[in-house]
């Protein structure tokens, strides 16, 4: 299950890196390890009427899947087990160009090669997940802080050898 362990901010101004910086998570109930290889996830930004915008964004806009070591591993329950976090993306320095109001998409993707058309494979999309709306003006407030669980997974990425921008160097 794909989730976004860290929102983009509420509000930004034009060009300015979003701090705190996305990151989403892969939680499953059996290891993912072997799957990982050939998983990545994209970032694209949605406009308020659905629409995708891909000229609006820049910055790293894909990412490979970082596996989490197993003593950062958090368990979440459901319907039919315990799911545990088991493999990251991070996305930092995204910018989104034009004032507006936007959601950012993260996607998963995985490369398929079960096709006998496709010997090569090809990417599918798994599943997606929308960030809340980010409203990007001139003048806006870029105070934004991350949750404390925000901050609990930056650390566990920041152990991962992983450097998170401080919002005063943005």
């Amino acid at each position: 299950m794909l989730e976004l362990a860290v929102q983009p901010p509420r509000q930004t101004r034009p060009g300015r890196p979003l701090y705190p910086p996305i990151a989403a998570r892969i939680s499953s109930e059996t290891s993912v390890y072997e799957e990982l290889s050939r998983t990545w996830a994209a970032v694209t930004l949605i406009s308020s009427s659905g629409e995708t915008l891909d000229d609006r964004l820049g910055g790293k806009v894909a990412d490979s899947a970082h596996p989490l070591p197993a003593s950062a591993q958090s368990n979440s329950s459901s319907g039919s087990g315990v799911r545990r976090d088991r493999a990251y993306f991070y996305f930092p320095d995204l910018v989104i160009y034009e004032p507006g109001n936007y959601r950012v998409r993260v996607s998963l993707m995985q490369m398929d090669y079960s096709s006998t058309e496709a010997p090569e494979g090809v990417a599918r999309i798994r599943e997606f997940v929308d960030s809340r709306p980010i409203t990007v003006e001139e003048g806006s407030d870029t105070s934004s802080q991350p949750s404390s669980g925000e901050r609990e997974f930056l650390r566990i990425l920041e152990n991962d050898g992983v450097v998170i921008a401080s919002p005063s160097s943005r």
